[in-house]
C-alpha cells in the first residue's frame, strides 16, 4: 500500500448529505461532505432530472462567454485528446516554461527533456531524514522547489535546490502534513503558493492547515494562513487547494472537510482574508481554476464535476455560497452508484499574453469507493467544459497534467498517474476545441 493509499483510506463518506509568466504563465486536490452542509446538496444525476450530454457547435474563446452551458448538464464530448503514446515511467509532477519535466523517484528529483520518455537524476535527498519527495515546483524564476517528507508526526519541509546543485536550502517546515503530489501547489510568474495536507489527528490536535507564499520565485516562503479548527465532528481539517488569480491579484484557498469546509480569498497577498460564509457552508472542493470572467471549482463529492462562480469584473467577490452554481457541469458516472466516484486533482492552467486561457483538470477515482474511471476536463473560459479523455480501469488513476506550454504549436501534454506503483503516462496533443 502506497502512502497515497494510506491517507485516502482514512477518509469517510457522508453520501446522502453531500454538499458538496513572462510570455505566458503556468500553473500546476481529498475530502468529503457532511449533514451540516445539506443546504448545499444537489440531487444525484438521474435520467429524468439531468440534461443529457450536449453536442454544441464549438466556439472561439471570445464567443464562449456568450454560450454558457445549462447548469447541471454533462461535459461536452465533441473532442478527444490525440494520444501519441502511453507508457509507465515513474512519477512526473511538473513542467517548466522551457519544457523540462520534473518528477520524483522516492528520494530523487528526476528530470526529462524528452517528455518523460527518458529520465535522469537531478538531485538526491537520500541522506536526509524522512526523505520521500512529494512534489517539485519550478516557477518562471527557474528555482527548483521541492516538497519532501511530512508523513507521521514530523511536518514536511520545503527546499530550494542550489543553482549549482551542491545542496538544498530548507525554506520552511510545516507543523504537520506535507504538500501532496496532486493538489495544493500553484505558481504564477514569481508567485508560488503551497499548502499542507494530511489526515487530521484530532486527539493530538494536529491538522494540515497551513498555507505558505513566495513572492520571489521560490527563494523564500512565509506562512500567510493557518486555518482554525471549527469542529472535530468531521473527518478532517486540512487544505484542499490553492490558486493565484492574476485577474484579481487574489489568492484563493479551499479547506475541508464537512463542517470544517471554507472558501477563503485574499486581495493583499495573505495579510487579510475574506470567507464565503460560515464554516461548513462551502461545498467540498479540491481544485480552483481562476478564469477572467469566472472562477471554477473541481468537486470532491457527488455530483462530480465543476462548480462555477461568474464574476462581474476583476474586483468582484462572491457574497455567499448561493452565488456558486453547483453543479455547473457534471461528469457522467454510474447512475446506480451513489458513492463518490472521482474527485478533482492537479490542474494545468496557462494564460497567454493575448488574453487566451486554457485549463485542463483531471479527475481521479476515489480509492475508498467503487469508482474506476478517471477523466480529463478542459475549458478556455470556464463557461464551456469538454471531456477530452476517460479511462475505464483502476490500473490508472489520473492525478497530474503537465502542458501544453501554449495554445499554439504542438499543444503537447503529459497526463500522468503519478501515484500508482510504476506510474502511468499519456503523451497527447490537446485538440483545438476552442476554434
Amino acid at each position: 500500500m502506497t502512502m497515497e493509499d494510506q491517507e485516502s483510506s482514512t477518509r469517510r463518506r457522508f453520501v446522502t448529505l453531500a454538499a458538496t509568466g513572462a510570455s505566458l504563465a503556468l500553473a500546476g486536490c481529498n475530502a468529503d461532505t457532511s449533514a451540516e452542509t445539506a443546504s448545499n446538496e444537489t440531487a444525484t444525476p438521474s435520467e429524468t432530472s439531468t440534461p443529457t450530454a450536449t453536442q454544441q457547435e464549438p466556439t472561439t474563446a471570445e464567443q464562449a462567454d456568450e454560450t454558457e452551458m445549462e447548469p447541471g448538464s454533462y461535459a461536452l464530448t465533441d473532442y478527444q485528446l490525440d494520444v501519441r503514446d502511453t507508457f509507465s515511467n515513474g512519477y512526473p509532477t511538473w513542467i517548466d516554461q522551457n519544457g523540462r519535466l520534473y518528477g520524483r523517484d522516492n528520494s530523487e528529483v528526476m528530470i526529462s527533456d524528452d517528455w518523460w520518455q527518458t529520465t535522469e537524476e537531478l538531485y538526491s535527498f537520500e541522506e536526509y531524514e524522512d526523505n520521500n519527495i512529494k512534489a517539485v515546483v519550478v516557477p518562471d524564476s527557474g528555482n527548483v522547489v521541492v516538497a519532501v517528507g511530512g508523513h507521521g508526526e514530523v511536518g514536511g519541509r520545503i527546499y530550494r535546490l542550489h543553482d549549482d546543485l551542491s545542496g538544498a536550502e530548507k525554506l520552511y517546515q510545516f507543523d504537520y502534513g506535507r504538500v501532496p503530489t496532486s493538489l495544493n501547489q500553484v505558481a504564477y510568474e514569481d508567485i508560488v503558493v503551497l499548502a499542507s495536507y494530511a489526515p487530521s489527528d484530532f486527539e493530538a490536535g494536529r491538522h494540515a492547515n497551513e498555507v505558505i507564499l513566495s513572492t520571489d520565485g521560490g527563494r523564500s516562503f512565509e506562512r500567510i494562513l493557518e486555518v482554525p479548527l471549527e469542529t472535530t465532528d468531521a473527518p478532517n481539517l486540512h487544505v484542499h487547494d490553492v490558486e493565484y488569480d492574476p485577474h484579481a491579484e487574489r489568492i484563493w484557498v479551499t479547506v475541508g472537510d464537512n463542517r470544517n469546509t471554507q472558501l477563503y480569498w485574499s486581495d493583499d497577498l495573505g495579510s487579510s482574508w475574506e470567507t464565503i460564509g460560515d464554516r461548513g457552508d462551502a461545498p467540498m472542493i479540491t481544485q480552483i481554476a481562476a478564469f477572467e470572467n469566472s472562477v471554477c471549482f473541481g468537486t470532491d463529492g457527488d455530483p462530480e464535476g465543476i462548480i462555477r462562480w461568474k464574476r462581474e469584473g476583476p474586483n468582484d467577490a462572491p457574497s455567499g455560497v448561493d452565488e456558486l452554481v453547483h453543479p455547473y457541469v457534471q461528469i457522467e458516472s454510474d447512475p446506480t452508484d451513489d458513492t463518490m466516484e472521482m474527485y478533482a486533482r492537479r490542474r494545468w492552467h496557462i494564460r497567454e499574453d493575448d488574453g487566451r486561457e486554457l485549463c485542463l483538470m483531471p479527475f481521479g477515482y476515489s480509492r475508498m469507493d467503487t469508482g474506476r474511471d478517471s477523466v480529463v476536463l478542459a475549458s478556455v473560459d470556464g463557461a464551456e467544459w469538454y471531456e477530452l479523455y476517460r479511462t475505464e480501469t483502476k490500473e490508472i488513476l489520473l492525478s497530474n497534467v503537465m502542458g501544453p506550454l501554449s495554445m499554439d504549436g504542438d499543444r503537447r501534454t503529459i497526463v500522468s498517474d503519478s501515484i500508482h506503483e510504476e506510474g502511468n503516462q499519456i503523451d497527447a496533443t490537446v485538440p483545438k476545441f476552442w476554434e
